[in-house]
């Protein structure tokens, strides 16, 4: 039987109790039941004055999808549904919430909406004094969500009703607040979903989304939503300056930026290079102008914006535009083609976007 180790502390008791025993014989028969009473007498005493513990790190607060309304509120949320229903042309998908990245969604109509612009372009036609002008700048005030009811509801309407409607159409549209405020929007006719293995488009089936916030518990309409971000894309966006310094026969431009395999990169570059001596000049593209002579740099056009993976990669033509799915991973280099018949005499520079990104 193994006896449980004392600590160094509660030795002195024993020993004396040994002593003491050793001298009256007559207790040796209550020994064991004496160090029962000091071995749990020892474990009280170490309860109450614990050696102290290393805190654990507290987790990282879990990120909560933001749902983005029409208005522009924003509401970071805990979806209390599991999956979406998707309509689409090959039948209804059912994707489970772990797996969307996020959902961008068309324009909607709602119903109690639409009966408001109904009923504003009815006194639209009214002979009473003012009343039409009203129901008008009503409608215009109404803004950008009372276009998609106007024009369903001109078919509709009485012949003499519809250039009134069409006079509003026209001022909404005028109006430079819309334009500004809806330049970004998704103006797709149907419903954007992005999940980690692809992106589609169909008709998402809720009329609404149940979420839980730190105020309560709420439920959104789908008509009022304009989209969900359920976790972050991987997006990494950078810009750099190519300068013609950074060639592949000499020293590379290392953009600091590590991508890992199976990403999507892609680079939009733009500006110009030139050469005053040739009277020649280029844009990422490079110039052909003296494609007959065979450069030993990769042959790749001269001036042209160049890219590899990795200090030993294979070098690749950027150009103003290019979007690859890397097949291996490793740090991102850029240059600028020589130009042969004179190397350093080369001006300007090329400016490139970099954006790596998970999805599709």
């Amino acid at each position: 039987m193994q006896t449980k180790k004392i600590p160094s502390r509660s030795l002195l008791p024993l020993l004396l109790l040994s002593a003491l025993l050793t001298t009256c014989p007559g207790w040796a028969q209550d020994a064991e039941k004496i160090a029962e009473i000091l071995r749990k007498a020892t474990e009280a005493t170490e309860k109450k004055s614990p050696a102290k513990q290393t805190k654990k790190p507290v987790e990282e607060e879990e990120r909560l999808p933001v749902f983005l309304l029409r208005d522009k509120a924003k509401i970071p949320a805990r979806p209390v549904f599991k999956t979406i229903s998707v309509r689409t042309r090959y039948g209804i998908l059912e994707i489970p919430r772990d797996q969307l990245i996020s959902v961008r969604f068309a324009l909607r109509i709602d119903p109690e909406f639409e009966k408001k612009v109904s009923a504003l372009v009815d006194r639209l036609g009214s002979k009473e004094t003012g009343q039409g002008e009203a129901a008008a700048d009503e409608l215009v005030n109404l803004g950008h969500p009372a276009l998609a009811p106007l024009k369903r509801l001109m078919p509709k309407t009485a012949q003499e009703r519809r250039p009134g409607i069409l006079a509003v159409i026209a001022r909404i549209e005028k109006t430079a607040k819309r334009k500004s405020r809806d330049a970004r929007r998704y103006k797709g006719s149907m419903d954007e979903i992005h999940t980690e293995l692809m992106t589609f488009r169909g008709e998402i089936l809720a009329e609404g989304f149940p979420l839980k916030t730190p105020y309560g518990e709420l439920r959104i309409r789908t008509v009022d939503l304009e989209s969900i971000q359920f976790k972050p894309d991987g997006r990494t966006n950078r810009v750099v300056n190519v300068a013609p310094g950074f060639q592949p026969s000499g020293a590379w431009l290392d953009t600091r930026m590590d991508i890992d395999k199976n990403k999507l990169l892609t680079i939009t570059s733009t500006g110009k290079t030139s050469i005053e001596n040739w009277s020649l000049s280029a844009d990422p593209d490079g110039t052909n102008r003296y494609s007959s002579f065979k450069t030993n740099q990769g042959g790749f056009p001269m001036l042209s914006l160049v890219g590899k993976i990795g200090k030993s990669g294979k070098p690749f033509k950027v150009g103003k535009k290019y979007r690859q799915r890397l097949k291996k991973a490793g740090r991102l280099y850029l240059a600028i083609q020589p130009f042969d018949y004179e190397p350093a005499g080369v001006e300007g520079q090329y400016r490139s976007v970099i954006t790596i990104k998970d999805g599709p």
